[in-house]
């Protein structure tokens, strides 16, 4: 089936739809690796408020436990941080993700399977990350 729009409008409302409603975490970053559209399943995963997503980084917005251990200070990643890998693009497009985060001040091991998609809008290289927490599957 192949849908056919008649304004671009329709399209987005479309995608957007789409997005908010997918079960899996959905989020999307720009070059400095900030957040910049979420979706409300990565809301309730992280279980922050809006304020407390937009405009920061996986990391903060997690609160990943090894954060700030061995960070770099341009990029403020730890030197060997998987999510920086896939969200920089490099080899990785994909990943299973068993790691420690402080969730309203509680550790939580939360496995995470997460895939990167590269997009290009407006001529601005962004990441479309899906994140599907298999946390309780196991």
């Amino acid at each position: 089936m192949r849908l056919e729009f008649v304004r671009i409008e329709e399209a987005n409302d479309l995608v957007n739809q789409l997005i908010e409603h997918h079960p899996h975490a959905i989020f999307l970053t720009d070059h400095d690796f900030k957040v910049k559209f979420f979706n409300k399943a990565f809301q309730e995963l992280t279980k922050s408020d809006k304020g407390d997503i937009l405009g920061h980084e996986f990391c903060e917005i997690m609160g990943c436990t090894r954060r700030g251990k061995i960070v770099e200070e341009e990029s403020k990643f730890c030197d060997h941080c998987q999510m920086r890998d896939l969200l920089s693009g490099s080899n990785l497009s994909e990943l299973d993700l068993i790691q420690d985060f402080i969730i309203h001040n509680e550790v939580v091991t939360k496995h995470l399977h997460i895939k990167t998609y590269r997009l290009v809008m407006v001529g601005m290289k962004y990441r479309l990350v899906v994140i599907e927490d298999k946390t309780h599957k196991h």
